[in-house]
């Protein structure tokens, strides 16, 4: 089997490549960040919950060397009540070190048509990931532009 590799020299190809891969990016973080926003829509109600468990999330993957990794995650539990049934309900997002503390009273919004549809005003984490994704998206942006405007050693030779 023949493997084929490109390979580029040109800083305006790369840079080219630099901003497809920012704009991908900014898209993901501004959508991430644009969640609680859809959220706070639906879910008007509040309720205070109490943080009953924070479940242990664990994932691995190989890297590239085959060596394995692992991570270890905690996604909290809710407990609350609301219109006299009692509702436990986990979290979508998880972090290291967990959001909450076991026994800690949070606001809670949740949707009045389906209480399980809810969203913690006070977990950052969405906003967290929503800020690195478009971070990083501007810093490639930027990338791509200096490689884009910046003469490369191949131009300024042919030039003089």
């Amino acid at each position: 089997m023949i493997k084929t590799v490109y390979r580029t020299n040109n800083p305006k190809t790369v840079g080219i490549f630099f901003i497809l891969f920012s704009i991908l990016f900014i898209i993901v973080g501004i959508v991430v960040l644009m969640i609680p926003k859809f959220k706070a829509q639906k879910c008007t109600e509040s309720v205070r919950a109490e943080v009953v468990e924070n479940l242990l999330v664990e994932g691995s993957h190989r890297s590239k060397n085959r060596h394995h990794r692992a991570s270890v995650t905690y996604k909290p539990v809710f407990s609350f009540t609301y219109n006299g049934k009692d509702y436990r309900i986990e979290s979508k997002s998880s972090s290291d070190p967990p959001a909450f503390q076991q026994g800690e009273i949070v606001e809670l919004k949740i949707n009045p048509d389906d209480p399980t549809d809810f969203y913690a005003p006070s977990d950052k984490t969405t906003r967290f990931i929503g800020v690195i994704f478009t971070a990083m998206g501007a810093l490639f942006l930027i990338i791509g532009i200096v490689l884009r405007v910046v003469p490369g050693k191949n131009e300024k030779s042919e030039s003089s």
